[in-house]
């Protein structure tokens, strides 16, 4: 059986952190070989911890970027019976059964520019404006703890158990959720 192909929203949370920080990491790979090299050149015995820890900063910006390349890709997908939250690390499945509500709310309504941090307004500054879906939840799938460890922080519900997503096509997504319920709904009424 053909698997049916799902519409996938992107996350913009993750899309301007990898914007962000895809550059720096990227040139943290050949500064450390540089580091290394300078190293090398200066000292001609043994090299000891300075060259390890110019191997360590390459070390890091190849994590780095490879973090802004998942960041890139994250997104929710709407299946049949549950969507899915794919973070750059973790994703995970949501049924339709939990959800309680779906509903436009703008995203400085629910997160005050003013009220956070200048390096989150400034990494964030074009998405204070926009309208974010909000998934009101009767419970979340795993340990709300477990999720914090692994989704970014503006993904939860300052006040409610429940999801913030930001994407572009906002209205797309409720549709989809909402069709998806109601799908679910009505194949259970007939069982």
């Amino acid at each position: 059986m053909a698997r049916k192909k799902t519409e996938r929203f992107p996350l913009l949370m993750y899309k301007a952190i990898a914007e962000r920080w895809r550059w720096p990491a990227f040139l943290l790979i050949p500064a450390g070989l540089v580091l290394w090299w300078a190293i090398q050149r200066s000292s001609e015995g043994d090299l000891g911890a300075r060259a390890w820890l110019a191997f360590l900063i390459s070390g890091v910006g190849v994590l780095l970027f490879l973090y802004t390349l998942l960041a890139n890709r994250a997104c929710i997908r709407c299946h049949e019976d549950h969507f899915t939250v794919r973070t750059p690390l973790y994703p995970v499945v949501f049924s339709y059964r939990r959800v309680q509500s779906v509903r436009p709310v703008k995203f400085a309504k629910l997160r005050p520019p003013q009220k956070e941090k200048e390096a989150r307004r400034r990494l964030y500054h074009h998405l204070w404006g926009k309208t974010s879906v909000v998934i009101d939840l009767r419970g979340y799938p795993l340990p709300e703890w477990w999720l914090r460890l692994w989704f970014n922080g503006y993904l939860f519900h300052p006040q409610t158990t429940g999801l913030v997503v930001l994407t572009e096509d906002w209205m797309g997504l409720i549709r989809q959720i909402e069709m998806r319920r109601t799908q679910l709904k009505r194949a259970r009424r007939r069982a």
